[in-house]
């Protein structure tokens, strides 16, 4: 049974959004610079990366200072996703590797994954809303 007021789906889902908000600055950075030469263009590995959230996730919520005179909570930092250039057998006469049809796939697909992992979060705190006024009478 997990510690704390929250279990790990919550913890998993709020890694899921932090990942997949990050991946989403990186593809558009991707399509803001398709016609950069040079560019080289980067992702995450979401699968690899959520990996390694899960394996480090703390039982229970976190402790997270909100003021600088809080003691030191000694917690791990946010994520931090390692960033790869991402391989590609179009590479353009300038040497840029961005292929604005796949990064605008990859774009879309990541902002479903964001909205149902917000919408299962939701559902999660509702039910947890639920059982807080239940239990209050």
């Amino acid at each position: 049974m997990p510690v704390g007021m929250f279990d790990s789906t919550v913890n998993l889902l709020g890694n899921s959004l932090d990942l997949r908000a990050e991946r989403q600055k990186l593809l558009s950075s991707n399509i803001a610079n398709q016609e950069t030469p040079g560019y080289r263009a980067v992702d995450i590995n979401f699968e690899q990366e959520m990996k390694k959230a899960e394996g480090s996730m703390p039982s229970g919520q976190p402790l997270t200072g909100t003021n600088m005179r809080h003691i030191s909570t000694g917690g791990p930092p946010g994520l931090v996703p390692t960033v790869v250039d991402r391989v590609t057998d179009l590479e353009g006469y300038d040497k840029n590797s961005v292929g604005i049809e796949a990064e605008m796939a990859r774009l879309s697909e990541n902002s479903i994954m964001y909205k149902t992992s917000a919408q299962m979060l939701k559902y999660k705190f509702n039910l947890l809303m639920t059982a807080i006024k239940e239990g209050g009478r």
